[in-house]
């Protein structure tokens, strides 16, 4: 390989990756009745912890889910936990569904302020779970929420419930979390 072609070969390569920092915030949609983009004020991704009170069973019943979430990465804005408490009807098949639902976050920053997000009914794929909602008081309050998550867990906790053995929690990823204001 000749050195020119090498060095074409380094700035496709640097044209690639730009496209994949830049392209991503593409999707953001600016701010109501503003002229200028919106602006990201916090993007993080971490991790969850569901745990289901009563343990889910091959029988649909209510369940008490408690989502703990560790936004524990963020390239925008503070780390931070997230809490939800939600009471639904759940079986072993339908272990992601889930309804509308409130979130408060507080955030690992000097004063400990919180975020309280309302969650619009997710859209569920397979173990991904998808969320848009709006920052309805506290730090943030009146920006826009986009939340991505997968359930890391639920595959391997489906086949043993349907066998029997009741579901007491899950684990996954939070893919992403954007709040844009």
């Amino acid at each position: 390989m000749s050195a020119s072609s090498s060095r074409r070969g380094l700035r496709r390569l640097a044209r690639a990756a730009l496209l994949l920092t830049v392209v991503p915030l593409a999707w953001l949609p600016a701010a109501a009745g503003h002229a200028s983009a919106a602006t990201v004020d916090a993007q993080c991704l971490g991790t969850f912890t569901r745990t289901f009170t009563p343990p889910v069973t091959t029988t649909t019943q209510n369940v008490t889910a408690t989502s703990t979430d560790s936004y524990s990465t963020c390239v925008a804005g503070f780390t931070g936990t997230g809490i939800t408490v939600t009471t639904l009807p759940l079986s072993c098949l339908n272990v992601t569904a889930g309804p509308a639902e409130t979130e408060t976050i507080t955030w690992h920053d000097p004063t400990g302020d919180t975020s309280t997000i309302a969650w619009g009914q997710p859209v569920v794929a397979g173990q991904t779970v998808v969320f848009a909602g709006t920052v309805t008081a506290g730090l943030y309050r009146g920006a826009t929420t986009a939340k991505v998550t997968s359930g890391i867990s639920y595959v391997g906790a489906v086949l043993p419930c349907l066998l029997g053995t009741p579901i007491s929690q899950t684990t996954g990823l939070i893919d992403s979390l954007t709040i844009t204001g």
